[in-house]
């Protein structure tokens, strides 16, 4: 027994340290230019040579770890979508560092010389590279059409040439986020892309920011008064506008900062918890722009919306999962909201059938989390259940269901469950 634990210690004291493979992976590499990414993984990863062996002393046949094989596939080059499909691109914000390139390449076509091309696409790049700033009184920081050379270009860019390939960039993008990132709001970032392709491709598309709680001045400017309304002609009656209670035709009778107020139960100030409500009140109302990507983007992810709501759901409950002792768990279930939020809306868009086998999935699949959270996350999932059934979370709902939000001035439900 003894002999055979010290022979397999043996061996693996024989086996070469991985900063020597390292080394080897790292000449490998060393003619590729600095600047770029590398065509392919293989033949940087590849076991150890012959050649490499006698040049190193770490024996021919020797196996790349896996690690290493993945540290050297951050540096792949291909399109946005197969990094996106290899989880090389991790998070929407990975995304959005990575779409100016994108969005620089296809709006400056519309420029027919090629100099003034690249010198276009230059200024776009380093543009978004800008530090971004939070301003309040629904200021914005100068936007590139302000740009004095940027102006003056704009008599040599016939937008015309290019508006079929900008607007297939924009849907290519919008099914990006939604494939790639079910559950994860949009960032701010990735939304001023999404807008730039959107009014170089023609459309009149009302994306909205995500705003700062600690700064907000307790008004929306009117963009996010269209956007709630084109989000009710996708949801009006569905079991979006169900759940959250919305009566999207009223819109157009009242001020959207009153409506939210009103709807957060607050009367709105200086609190961070208030404005957060009441913030989360438009997220809800506009769908924070996930509409627009249906339409008029016309996104159509692969998955399909029973699927995106499955992944959305998946985001919610691990999220719910790590809100079990934490000490600030705020901010963990405003984040699981807004994933339940983005499942909700999936599950709009789908059938009936679709949505009555999605639910039971839900119920499946939470029923096998960890009783904590089945505790917190159940309540949600009931309400959703009496909304589908024709029920109403604002007549006389069951005692367990609720409807999930995410912030709240008094302490949440959730953290208390």
């Amino acid at each position: 027994m003894h002999a055979a634990l010290r022979a397999r210690q043996a061996a693996d004291a024989a086996r070469p340290p991985h900063h020597a493979i390292a080394q080897i992976v790292l000449a490998r590499l060393a003619g590729e230019p600095d600047g770029g990414g590398v065509p392919a993984v293989e033949p940087f990863v590849g076991p150890v040579t012959a050649d490499e062996a006698r040049r190193t002393g770490v024996a021919a046949g020797t196996a790349v770890p896996g690690w290493l094989r993945d540290t050297v596939g951050l540096a792949l080059e291909a399109p946005v979508t197969t990094l996106v499909e290899r989880g090389i691109v991790p998070s929407a914000e990975v995304l959005a560092a990575l779409v100016p390139q994108l969005t620089a390449a296809a709006t400056s076509e519309a420029y027919a010389d090629p100099a003034l091309r690249r010198v276009m696409a230059a200024t776009y790049r380093a543009f978004r590279n800008r530090r971004s700033l939070l301003l309040t009184n629904l200021e914005s920081q100068v936007r590139l059409h302000e740009l004095p050379w940027v102006r003056a270009a704009e008599r040599h860019r016939h937008a015309g040439a290019t508006t079929a390939r900008v607007r297939g960039v924009l849907r290519q993008l919008a099914e990006l986020a939604l494939q790639g990132f079910p559950g994860t709001i949009l960032p701010n970032p990735l939304i001023a892309e999404l807008r730039t392709l959107a009014e170089r491709s023609g459309l009149d598309v009302p994306f909205t920011e995500e705003l700062a709680a600690d700064i907000f001045m307790g008004r929306f400017s009117g963009k996010f008064t269209k956007a709630a309304l084109q989000a009710g002609e996708l949801l009006d009656g569905t079991l979006y506008s169900r759940y959250y209670g919305i009566d999207y035709p009223a819109l157009e009778r009242q001020r959207l900062d009153d409506l939210c107020k009103r709807r957060a139960g607050v009367r709105g100030g200086w609190s961070t918890a208030e404005n957060g409500m009441i913030i989360e009140q438009a997220q809800i109302l506009t769908t924070h722009n996930l509409a627009l990507l249906v339409h008029p983007v016309g996104a159509d992810p692969l998955d399909g919306w029973d699927g995106l709501a499955r992944r959305a759901f998946g985001t919610a409950h691990r999220l719910v999962r790590k809100v079990h002792g934490n000490p600030r768990p705020l901010g963990t279930i405003k984040d699981a909201a807004y994933a339940w939020r983005q499942a909700v809306f999936f599950l709009a868009l789908c059938g009936v059938k679709e949505q009555v086998a999605v639910v039971a999935w839900m119920q499946d699949e939470l029923d096998r989390q960890p009783a904590h959270t089945v505790r917190r996350l159940d309540p949600a999932l009931a309400g959703l259940r009496h909304v589908l059934v024709g029920g109403s979370l604002d007549d006389g709902p069951p005692p367990h269901a609720r409807r999930l939000l995410g912030w709240s001035a008094g302490g949440h439900w959730m953290h208390r469950s």
